[in-house]
């Protein structure tokens, strides 16, 4: 006989979750007000969130053998109008489901939830729709979406980037915690109050909020990462049609895709340009690849039959921006996607403000690093993306590098890598045990200190080896260093490998000591296989990666000498941990970086430039006036802007 509490999913519910989660949103831990018996506690847990856990009546969960509830920290007779148990500013994520409709006091109830989250964190509610049966314990009959959004606006939430959705038995969002009210928004609960809240943008953009507005509403900014196991009819509303999947490009769709090294370099862009053209044409788009190399090479990397590639010289003056506009033009584009980390993009953004094209600029790097080395201006930066019909950013960080003008146009998309032929095992106990690293030997890669950092672990653990894959300027003198070390038969450079996938296989623990990155291949790779991770918590992209303590550990200061050995010999020593973790990763990667959620993310982000396109119009005489003034009086226009 089947098991009727595991199996009592409200219908739909399931789906809601899974979409939260591949939306690889920046949350470490999440309060589960109302676990019943644990599903989406369960999904949130493996996709690496730390979660805690309230709930009422939960012996019969607890002593179902089915309900696993390890690692969850669960707090039985929590009311959700009293929290007190919980700091104010506790927890990234709040997930409350089916648990508003028990309340007679939604209000206070919703205030303890904007305290215990932190100022910009997420509210995932779900609640059941109206209906005219009197359910034992439903204190408020049921809602829809235009209820849900009206109660949680006036309750102080932040709704401009909200999504809402009826699926199954459930009207669902996701909103953030918003400020409090300023004093010309002080709300009545009278006629006037929607019209207040619009007027202090507290619905979602370009939503019509007025007195008496149609609440039966099927979904609001409402995207499906991954395809819904629940049908749900579409259904025409006055809000639009609901969506059952990422929007996807509309017949065949020709693209333009510049990878700037794919004749000559198997770095990490290069690596996603040619997985992101292989994907498109996969999904059955025509794709051209067009890349910068005179001397005319074949692709380093394996390009679908069919898709042809482009080669433009390496000059960047306006002989080959001419050179560009021509070739590009002439395979005549429905869409431009350009890739790079530097100031190539504004001769992207030239080349597709002349054709009349919509662009999608795909930055690969962390936005710090270049003005850094001076490979591309804040201000060039800022102009190339005001161009851009939309934006592609790795994490979710970077977003807080532009200004609000430019936060519609974002897209934040993850990397991604196949899956793994061959997982590691890295509680394997018996022989020697290999921490290995994958990266180029250049100086934000860090090896010296990675190579300092092991000689303090060498010396505690002995069955222990590095292994560094990859080439670079610095070989020479990092050899060298390790020499000085004593570590010549603890440490092996492997030099440049194609293929780390059989290095990874053997290996117990991956390392990535880097000072920035944009969203590191390497390190998903070692996800992929089921290694442990180590990385440095200032480093965007691996503190995305690693969920610390749960697939492996963030390293808290990347200057103090011994803390990443420390970190290391954590793991080092104990098999179990390993294992644990190797496992930790492997879920994270299949719940947010696999192949298929990821492509699925690249081909929205196509469909959205593609459907919100206007081309941009050439500025009126008095605004080209106002800029030379500007910059006559004060200087560089861009830093007059940042000032302000």
């Amino acid at each position: 006989m089947d098991n009727m509490v595991t199996r009592s999913v409200i219908p739909g519910q399931t789906d809601i979750v899974d979409n939260i989660i591949a939306r690889n949103l920046p949350i470490r831990n999440l309060l589960e007000i109302g676990i019943g018996n644990g599903m989406a506690a369960r999904k949130f847990r493996d996709a690496g969130i730390k979660v805690t856990a309230t709930g009422f009546d939960l012996r019969k969960y607890i002593d179902d053998p089915e309900v696993d509830f390890a690692g969850i920290d669960v707090h039985e007779g929590v009311d959700i109008c009293e929290m007190s148990n919980f700091g104010d500013n506790s927890f990234d994520a709040v997930w409350c489901a089916h648990v508003l409709e028990h309340v007679f006091d939604t209000g206070r109830a919703l205030k303890e939830v904007r305290r215990v989250l932190k100022p910009d964190g997420y509210f995932f509610v779900s609640v059941p729709p109206f209906k005219h049966a009197v359910v034992g314990g439903h204190v408020n009959p049921g809602w829809n979406v235009g209820i849900l959004m009206y109660v949680l606006s006036a309750s102080g939430f932040d709704l401009r980037s909200a999504s809402f959705v009826r699926h199954g038995y459930n009207i669902s969002a996701v909103v953030r915690n918003g400020p409090d009210f300023p004093a010309s928004c002080q709300l009545r609960f009278s006629n006037g109050d929607i019209e207040m809240l619009a007027r202090h943008s507290r619905f979602p953009e370009n939503f019509d909020a007025h007195q008496g507005y149609d609440g039966n509403i099927q979904s609001v900014n409402w995207e499906w990462l991954i395809e819904p196991q629940l049908a749900s009819p579409e259904r025409k509303v006055d809000q639009g049609v609901v969506q059952r999947s990422l929007p996807r490009l509309s017949g065949r769709t020709r693209i333009a895709l510049f990878i700037p090294w794919i004749t000559q370099s198997r770095g990490g862009t290069e690596n996603v340009g040619q997985m992101m053209a292989n994907a498109m044409a996969d999904r059955g788009h025509e794709v051209h690849v067009f890349t910068f190399d005179d001397k005319k090479r074949q692709s380093v990397w394996p390009l679908r039959d069919g898709i042809a590639l482009h080669h433009l010289t390496t000059a960047a003056d306006d002989e080959a921006d001419n050179q560009m506009l021509y070739a590009v033009a002439s395979v005549l584009p429905d869409l431009i996607v350009g890739l790079h980390m530097n100031r190539t993009f504004l001769r992207y953004v030239r080349c597709a403000s002349k054709l009349k094209v919509p662009i999608v600029l795909s930055e690969h790097i962390d936005p710090r690093f270049p003005e850094r080395i001076e490979a591309f201006t804040l201000e060039e930066r800022l102009t190339a993306f005001y161009g851009a019909t939309r934006i592609h950013l790795l994490v979710d960080a970077f977003r807080a590098s532009l200004p609000d003008f430019l936060q519609d146009k974002i897209d934040v998309v993850p990397n991604t890598t196949p899956p793994a032929r061959q997982l590691a095992n890295p509680s394997n106990k018996s022989g020697r045990k290999t921490l290995i690293t994958v990266a180029r030997l250049v100086p934000r890669k860090n090896i010296s200190r990675l190579l300092e950092e092991f000689a303090i672990a060498a010396r505690f653990e002995q069955d222990w080896d590095l292994e560094i894959l990859g080439g670079g300027k610095l070989m020479n003198a990092l050899v060298k260093r390790r020499d000085e070390l004593s570590l010549a038969n603890r440490v092996r450079f492997v030099g440049e490998v194609h293929n780390p996938s059989d290095y990874l296989a053997k290996a117990h623990c991956f390392v990535l000591p880097s000072l920035f990155e944009g969203f590191p291949m390497s390190s998903l790779e070692a996800m992929a296989h089921g290694l442990p991770l180590v990385g440095y918590k200032s480093c965007n992209g691996i503190n995305v990666q690693i969920v610390d303590g749960e697939n492996g550990f963030l390293v808290e200061d990347s200057h103090y000498p011994g803390g990443l050995a420390t970190k290391l010999r954590e793991i080092m020593k104990n098999p179990q941990l390993r294992g644990r973790m190797g496992q930790a990763s492997l879920k994270r990667y299949n719940s947010c970086y696999s192949n298929e959620t990821v492509f699925g993310q690249w081909e929205a982000t196509f469909a959205r430039a593609i459907a919100g396109f206007k081309p941009q119009a050439r500025p009126h005489l008095k605004t080209v006036l106002e800029a030379r003034l500007d910059e006559a009086v004060f200087g560089s226009t861009g830093s007059t802007a940042l000032d302000q």
